[in-house]
């Protein structure tokens, strides 16, 4: 049989930036390995990619596209793994397939069919069958059965007879990981996409019970970790057929059994090898640290989730905050790089716990020893976890799309959303203490003023006590008198800021300059696509527009000089720059696959020159812009000189 499984459309909208991870699902490709050692074959479908390539766009007629595009393949059957922040995507997509071709079987997996699997079949019919839990042991008889449906005896699987759902017994989690045949990475398409880092399967289960978290569900608490001769097979066999020699190894707590890593280090250190992982601080030590960072460890990730040792114990994490500085410090220290994750939003967290989590946070922005990336999300309710099963019954709904949640495209997604609440549990939220506004408004703000850079969020916290909750309250509360209810946008930044400190003050201004900076390098990440595909259409239509890698940004201080001093030790900006002399700025983004900005200086009539072609502008002997500022128009070479510098762009009609 042609089985075609179909990835998750997922991303992460981190600080305004639609990030798309593009490799290979381990647990799909891990099941078509199990297929094509039994004769069948197995497809691999990942809508990241085709969204990547630009085949496919977030628009209204996405799972149309995704379902034809399919349904081309001519598939036996279709295979969907569903994450709940997404799941909107499945439905939508098999509700197609089923409509043009109803007689292909459509199955069902993942950690949210896992837990909901009644819920999902009894809701939508879409779904033939669901696999529960692990599913290598399931997935080759409940191929062989998809033509009869003959699913009686078929362990850990849910499915529909008649009217009614059954759901068989579980077929348990596999021990020996090893066991398992080595996934199908040839069905990605890895030096297609130039791929430099390839994830790899490492291992399976959590001990621990924090309340807001799914992985034991699926993978239950027993801890399974492949051995390390198998993980060094994987990683050589990755390096022979792609030559990448730099991974990511996928287990949520890659370092409970410090022994297995140890001796993963051991087999590995000498080969060559870069990689990364995730772990909880009380599962390292200093001495673990640096057999990993000897071995080839270059970044860990380490999910803190609260600042608050309250609600370290209310959530069962358990984590002692008191090993936050020091492990942070030596894992930076052996210049490996971290990821910290927070989260906020929990039914119980008070004012002092969220503000403890901020300040956690705050005591990050001056740690430089390596690189740092600290995120804060905002608490989703999850299937399969004590919290929502505490709270059952009584979540809301009020439509906000959070960073992992997706969009709404088609017109009735909200409604469909918000009208089953029991499987799409993940768009809606927790009553909780503090207020849901709060909630979403912190973590909207938080990448608006993450995005500034640490050299300016120290500055900026130093100007409001020493503690980045009293800079995050100050907003908020200034927003709730200026009557904003909803997620905190650039604009409300930018006008907090000219509040508190008036509109010629040099602080305003960085930050003006800086949120300008951060949106050229947003729309660069966010239509990198389109912007490869632009190209400038000749130099003589007439027409003419500011380049979208391009902006202006007026009466600002020197804001390098304070970057540049604020970079430095002492912290302080000198009196040069906090002069009334303002100046105007030109901020190029010198290409889209980039981060770098040219910064060039601009005299007034340059400074409302960029400015006329905000619009796209019809020049014509540049009548129309004497007339609006008064300064005479430059010949048409000038504006050319600007096209070839990338600063403007011509335009023809249908651009």
């Amino acid at each position: 049989m042609r089985i075609i499984f179909v990835d998750n459309l997922l991303f992460e909208d981190a600080e305004g930036i639609r990030r798309y991870v593009l490799q290979p699902h381990l647990g799909l490709i891990s099941l078509i390995a199990v297929l094509e050692a039994h004769g069948h074959e197995g497809l691999l479908f990942d809508p990241k990619v085709e969204v990547h390539r630009g085949d496919l766009k977030l628009d209204e007629f996405l799972y149309q596209r995704m379902a034809r595009r399919l349904l081309e393949i001519e598939p036996d059957a279709v295979g969907f793994t569903s994450l709940g922040c997404n799941f909107i995507c499945t439905v939508k997509t098999a509700r197609y397939i089923k409509q043009w071709a109803p007689s292909i079987p459509i199955m069902l997996g993942g950690p949210h069919a896992t837990v909901l699997d009644r819920e999902i079949l009894e809701s939508f019919s879409e779904f033939d069958v669901i696999a529960r839990n692990e599913a290598e042991c399931t997935i080759i008889p409940l191929v062989e059965a998809l033509e009869d449906k003959s699913f009686s005896d078929i362990p850990g699987i849910t499915f529909r007879r008649c009217s009614c759902v059954q759901r068989n017994p579980s077929g348990g989690i596999i021990s020996d990981l090893d066991s398992l045949p080595f996934p199908a990475y040839h069905h990605y398409p890895v030096k297609d996409l130039g791929l430099k880092s390839l994830r790899v399967d490492a291992g399976r289960g959590c001990p621990f019970q924090c309340t807001f978290c799914s992985t034991a569900t699926f993978f239950g608490r027993k801890y399974r970790l492949k051995s390390a001769e198998r993980l060094v097979q994987e990683l050589d066999s990755l390096k022979v057929r792609y030559g990448i020699t730099d991974f990511a190894l996928t287990h949520d707590l890659f370092t409970v059994n410090k022994r297995k890593v140890s001796e993963f280090c051991e087999a590995v250190k000498n080969r060559g090898y870069t990689w990364k992982c995730s772990a909880r601080m009380d599962c390292v030590d200093g001495e673990l640290l640096r057999e990993m960072a000897a071995a080839g460890c270059r970044s860990i990730y380490y999910g803190i989730e609260a600042g608050s040792t309250r609600m370290q114990q209310i959530s069962k994490k358990h984590l002692d905050l008191g090993l936050f500085d020091q492990t942070l410090a030596s894992t930076q220290d052996l210049q490996m790089a971290s990821t910290i994750s927070f989260i906020t939003g929990y039914p119980e967290e008070q004012k002092s716990d969220q503000d403890a989590t901020l300040d956690l946070i705050g005591t990050c922005f001056s740690r430089m020893a390596a690189p740092l990336n600290i995120q804060l999300h905002l608490l989703t309710p999850e299937p399969g976890t004590e919290l929502l099963e505490q709270y059952a019954g009584k979540i809301l709904y009020d439509g906000h799309i959070s960073d992992f949640n997706f969009p709404n495209l088609e017109c009735d997604d909200a409604m469909f959303t918000e009208g089953h609440p029991s499987v799409f549990v993940n768009h809606h939220y927790f009553p909780s203490h503090l207020p849901r506004w709060q909630h979403v408004f912190v973590t909207t703000a938080y990448p608006i003023l993450y995005e500034m850079g640490f050299q300016v969020l120290r500055y900026l916290v130093s100007q409001h006590g020493g503690k980045f909750s009293l800079l995050m309250h100050s907003i908020l509360s200034w927003a709730r008198k200026a009557g904003v209810r909803s997620s905190c946008t650039v604009s409300t930044v930018e006008s907090y800021f000219e509040w508190k400190y008036g509109k010629n003050s040099h602080i305003t201004g960085l930050v003006r300059y800086m949120t300008k900076a951060s949106e050229l390098r947003r729309y660069a990440v966010n239509n990198r696509q389109d912007l490869a595909k632009r190209t400038s259409l000749g130099q003589d239509t007439g027409r003419y527009q500011l380049s979208p890698l391009a902006c202006v940004v007026r009466t600002v201080p020197d804001c390098p000089l304070i970057l540049q001093q604020l970079a430095s030790d002492k912290q302080e900006v000198p009196e040069a720059a906090r002069s009334r002399r303002r100046y105007n700025f030109l901020l190029r983004l010198c290409s889209p696959e980039t981060d770098t900005i040219e910064n060039l200086v601009l005299n007034d009539p340059s400074a409302h020159l960029l400015e006329f072609f905000k619009e796209c502008k019809v020049w014509n002997g540049g009548a129309a812009f004497e007339s609006t500022t008064g300064y005479p128009a430059p010949p048409a070479e000038f504006l050319n000189s600007l096209v070839h510098r990338g600063v403007l762009e011509t335009v023809v009609d249908g651009r």
